[in-house]
Parts: C-alpha cells; structure tokens; sequence
C-alpha cells in the first residue's frame, strides 16, 4: 500500500475532455478516460499492439473462479 499512488476522484478524459468521476485508467498509456473511450481502440491508444498481443481472441469465452482467470478455447 506504501509508494502506490491512489487513483484520482475525477480527471478529463483524455480523449473527448469529458469530466469524469471515477475514470477509468488505462495501462498501456498510463491516461485515464470516461467509461465510452475506456479501451484501448476507443480512445486511439499508442499502445494499442501491445494491448492486441494480451487480449483474448474474440468469441473466447473468459470464467473466473476464486480469483483466478480461465480462458475456454
């Protein structure tokens, strides 16, 4: 908990400029935007292949138990 910065309570959207309160951050530019350009190719992210090398194939169908994440092919 010590050294980790607390996310902040509203921030403009780094895309459209929209205030937002509890805005979503992205980590792969490391901004933080309004719940419509929240992922990474609705806001034109400069990371964007980066994001496409973790995403899961489309239709994959992702199942969470206990915590931990399964993808099922």
């Amino acid at each position: 908990m010590f050294g980790k910065k607390k996310p902040p309570v509203h921030e403009d959207c780094a895309f459209c400029g929209e205030r937002v309160y509890l805005p979503f951050h992205c980590e792969y530019c490391n901004q933080y935007f309004c719940g419509k350009h929240r992922l990474p190719f609705e806001h034109d992210c400069k990371n964007i292949g980066k994001w496409k090398k973790t995403a899961p194939a489309g239709g994959t169908i992702m199942e969470s138990k206990g915590g931990n994440l399964f993808v099922k092919k």
